[in-house]
């Protein structure tokens, strides 16, 4: 098979969410949201083009650190393989861009950035194609507007979110904002 290599630049349109399998093996997904623009010489303006929304798939230690780094409305750069995802009753099918990714970073041209090399452990997994299509299902949401509930879905994530099976820690967030706040009135 041919595959199409694809670099994109755009805003993270929501929140990545990461999910974990049975197996272990973890995918982040995202949506980046495109759009160039061009200078229109009639109107002597820049204007907007057409927008193009693609779900970024991140697999392995690339899905780990984009979860870890990556928030909604961050430019970003993103290469990979294109993939065109295509689902729905017949009559009213639907089709999706995504993208593989193999590499994925903050546009440098928006902000700064610094780079933390993590520390990492365990081995491989591979994935069968069912999970592939249990996964492929589980984000067709983003493309229909609709969440699918299902009872055998895998772990979903929000980023950003507070986790219900971890005790609120806001209290120590607040003890440790007061001991900053007596250190710096202390220097």
């Amino acid at each position: 098979m041919n595959d199409i290599y694809i670099t994109l630049t755009g805003n993270v349109a929501a929140e990545p969410r990461q999910h974990t399998f049975e197996d272990g093996l973890r995918v982040t997904s995202l949506r980046v949201l495109t759009s160039h623009r061009y200078f229109d010489k009639k109107t002597s303006q820049w204007t907007d083009g057409d927008r193009v929304c693609f779900t970024v798939r991140c697999w392995r230690a690339l899905g780990d650190n984009v979860a870890t780094s990556v928030r909604a409305g961050q430019p970003v750069v993103v290469s990979g393989r294109l993939r065109i995802r295509e689902f729905g009753p017949e009559g009213d099918r639907r089709f999706m861009p995504e993208i593989e990714a193999s590499a994925v970073g903050h546009d440098l041209r928006w902000g700064t950035g610094a780079f933390t090399k993590p520390e990492r452990g365990g081995g491989t997994t591979s994935m069968s194609k069912e999970m592939r299509d249990r996964l492929d299902e589980e984000t067709q949401d983003w493309a229909m507007a609709t969440r699918p509930g299902r009872a055998s879905s895998p772990t979903v994530r929000i980023l950003g979110a507070p986790d219900p099976d971890q005790p609120d820690s806001s209290d120590d967030n607040d003890e440790t904002e007061a001991h900053l706040t007596e250190d710096r009135a202390a220097a």
